[in-house]
């Protein structure tokens, strides 16, 4: 795809209203380098490793991983000793084959499905824990997903939740015109504020909240200088500033 297709493709994203699962799904069933680019990501595997210092989800825990891709957040967590069972759900059919893939090598016990409208079908209070890396962003109606998520929740179950920083989503529209990164396809970054509003109005309460990565990626001494720099300003201008918001919720 030439530049001029990636900017009116990139534009078309910015502008769009709304949009179903489906097309989301479409998405990233054709964004076939995915791994290989966020192999190289050093903010890529930063989700999964902030996450899990961050949250207080039990050993040996049944896991729902919504918008799982390729199972990495799922595996990790496994590695951890978080996981017992898992469902790995996405709206991606080739996600969920790659996923389901990778976790039959690792050995998880798992299942995977595939997810079509904002009404999942699983029990009430079915799951210890939901994770939810990089994904609120790119549903058009995040508050149904999220109202889902308590839904299923067991009392006390954790929701694990990150989402980039709204101050980042030029850098984003950049990096895929210029072809830098794959594109994130439909998507709208959430302010802090707009964040906070739909977690409490589907019923949690924020009990822990992290703002991470300065330096996405690039040479190991500039990635050591954006980690300095992150503990030198701390939590309030990590907020302003950071890449990646990690928030740690339960039922209120």
């Amino acid at each position: 795809m030439g530049l001029f297709n990636r900017i009116s493709k990139e534009l078309e994203y910015i502008f769009k209203s709304s949009w179903s699962l489906e097309e989301t799904g479409k998405f990233w069933d054709q964004v076939i380098d995915y791994e290989d680019i966020n192999e190289m990501t050093y903010s890529y595997f930063r989700r999964f490793i902030d996450g899990y210092k961050l949250c207080t989800v039990p050993d040996g825990s049944y896991i729902l991983d919504f918008c799982c891709r390729p199972g990495n957040g799922t595996i990790y967590f496994h590695e951890k000793g978080k996981v017992r069972k898992a469902v790995c759900a996405d709206v991606s059919e080739r996600m969920l084959e790659i996923c389901s893939k990778k976790l039959k090598e690792k050995g998880i016990d798992f299942s995977t499905i595939l997810i079509k409208d904002y009404q999942f079908p699983f029990n009430d209070k079915e799951f210890d824990a939901v994770l939810c890396f990089e994904t609120v962003e790119h549903i058009a109606e995040p508050h149904l997903i999220l109202k889902e998520f308590n839904r299923l929740l067991k009392e006390n179950g954790q929701l694990l939740l990150t989402t980039p920083n709204i101050l980042w989503a030029p850098v984003h529209w950049i990096a895929a015109i210029f072809n830098y990164h794959h594109s994130e396809g439909p998507r709208r970054f959430l302010s802090r504020k707009r964040l906070v509003k739909i977690i409490t109005e589907a019923g949690f309460r924020i009990v822990k909240e992290k703002t991470t990565v300065l330096i996405p990626g690039g040479p190991k001494f500039l990635i050591k200088i954006g980690e300095g720099i992150e503990k030198g300003i701390g939590e309030m201008g990590m907020r302003l500033l950071g890449l990646r918001r990690i928030l740690i919720c339960v039922k209120d």
